[in-house]
């Protein structure tokens, strides 16, 4: 039995080990191939005149992302749940720094984590992550964006050719030279006061809409 526990260990902590750099080189590989396209980036530097953004997109899209805006001081919350730590550990090798919570599952500390975060760099939030479902914007940005003062910048994600894969999000990899677009959306200044779930269905709307925009081209 004893034997067994240390054989477990080894593989546990070989595989935390040696997935994030697979990951990492699958990502580097494809990403270096794809062609970018950003759209409507004045929406970006408005936003970033006056400090940082709360930028949001869905998990679906997220390859891309990790690709086109590693090392940027960008911060990104990763849950507790079974891959988290794997997650963890592949952003912090492309350059991104991570916050470890939820904002559904002890959300009131996360949101406090990512409030102090923002002060010194970009936040990176899947609203409908990291269970879904799929395309349903949760509450967790707009709390932090309340407290914090500062902007929500929704990010919509197409790309030419991409593998869809058979998970709760239909994760999406985007082929070798395809072009990607990514389209910002509006930039969102959000009142304590607002009404939570009139902001929620905004936001959860025009996500809805830019990604398909960006998926067209």
């Amino acid at each position: 039995m004893k034997r067994n526990y240390s054989v477990n260990r080894i593989l546990k902590h070989t595989t935390l080990f040696l997935l994030p750099l697979l990951i990492v080189l699958v990502v580097r590989l494809i990403g270096s191939t794809l062609r970018y396209r950003f759209i409507n980036t004045e929406a970006y530097h408005r936003a970033k005149s006056d400090g940082n953004v709360i930028a949001v997109f869905w998990h679906q899209k997220f390859f891309p992302i990790l690709y086109s805006h590693r090392n940027r001081k960008i911060n990104i919350l990763v849950s507790h749940h079974r891959d988290g730590e794997i997650i963890a550990r592949t952003l912090k090798l492309m350059g991104f720094t991570v916050t470890r919570g939820s904002t559904t599952r002890g959300g009131a500390r996360a949101c406090r984590l990512m409030t102090r975060a923002v002060k010194d760099r970009d936040l990176a939030i899947t609203p409908d992550g990291p269970k879904g479902p799929r395309y349903h914007f949760s509450g967790g940005a707009i709390t932090i964006a309340k407290y914090s003062g500062r902007p929500v910048l929704p990010i919509g994600v197409g790309a030419q050719f991409a593998k869809y894969f058979a998970s709760w999000d239909r994760f999406m990899i985007p082929l070798p030279t395809s072009r990607v677009t990514v389209l910002f959306g509006n930039v969102h200044y959000i009142k304590r006061e607002a009404d939570d779930r009139a902001i929620r269905e905004e936001l959860e709307k025009e996500l809805k809409e830019i990604n398909s925009i960006a998926e067209r081209f």
